[in-house]
């Protein structure tokens, strides 16, 4: 094992979810748990449930009813969006890293957006299940907090040779590293036990032509990724960073792009003030 793996399987193994979300997974994996066991686990933590019903009534749902209760609010999303909803809330909180290089508000901004977008990229194509590609969106990045903050002076030189070089950063993080931002967010997704397919789609979201597994919500969120910087990061227009063949192979049009991502815009510019606030 190198000295690099090693320093970053101990800085991921100090990361954890709080103890509201270990709970909600042992109610997912228990046979007997019903919607007011959920209920109950939310409702305990007041910052937690008031969160969680602010979302649930944003425009990302856009139910016609205000949803004024824990139950209701599980038994209209269902308790895979309640459990993704956790997730996220907790995995922001838990990642509260300071660093130098990049504020953690514009970090969880160009997160939410890749989320949301990539969710209705998914909507477009008609992929089964793609409500978890918002969770996917909103935590393909979070490697890059692991290196901002525990790798500053590494990060830093990946920069510059991205930059300077005009290569993509997670080729410039392997050739420092021998890892990426993808592999680092895989590697922290697997010791919180979270899907392999979570981790495959963050490990392959930079390459997703490489994926052996989970091709299309890879590409999608390559995609959701590359529009995020365009429009957060002032990193250039989105067609400037996006290879026309990964486009292709969504089968979505550069007219479709744009329209989800004007849809997006409004519906994360609304999440923003219940979930970052």
């Amino acid at each position: 094992m190198s000295e690099i793996q090693q320093r970053l399987e101990e800085v991921t193994g100090l990361i954890s979810l709080p103890e509201v979300y270990l709970k909600v997974r042992r109610l997912m994996d228990d046979p007997n748990s019903d919607i007011y066991d959920f209920a109950e686990v939310i409702s305990v933590d007041p910052n937690l449930s008031t969160r969680v019903l602010r979302v649930v009534n944003s425009a990302y749902f856009g139910f016609p009813e205000p949803v004024d209760s824990i139950a209701r609010a599980v038994n209209m999303i269902g308790i895979g969006q309640l459990h993704n909803m956790v997730l996220g809330i907790s995995a922001i909180s838990s990642l509260a890293l300071p660093n130098d290089i990049l504020p953690l508000n514009t970090f969880w901004r160009a997160s939410l957006f890749s989320g949301v977008l990539a969710r209705l990229l998914g909507e477009q194509i008609k992929l089964s299940k793609s409500d978890h590609l918002f969770i996917a969106g909103l935590l393909h990045e979070i490697g890059h907090l692991v290196l901002y903050s525990k790798f500053p002076l590494q990060a830093l030189a990946a920069q510059k040779i991205a930059e300077g070089q005009g290569r993509a950063i997670h080729e410039a993080e392997l050739s420092i590293l021998g890892y990426h931002y993808g592999d680092i967010g895989a590697m922290l997704m697997a010791n919180w036990n979270l899907s392999e397919n979570l981790q495959s789609i963050t490990r392959n979201q930079p390459t997703p032509g490489l994926a052996e597994d989970n091709k299309t919500e890879a590409t999608l969120m390559h995609l959701a990724h590359a529009c995020a910087q365009s429009i957060l990061e002032n990193r250039g227009a989105a067609d400037n960073l996006i290879d026309a063949e990964v486009l292709e192979m969504t089968g979505l049009s550069q007219a479709e792009l744009e329209d989800s991502m004007d849809e997006a815009r409004s519906i994360s510019a609304d999440m923003e003030k219940v979930i970052l606030a």
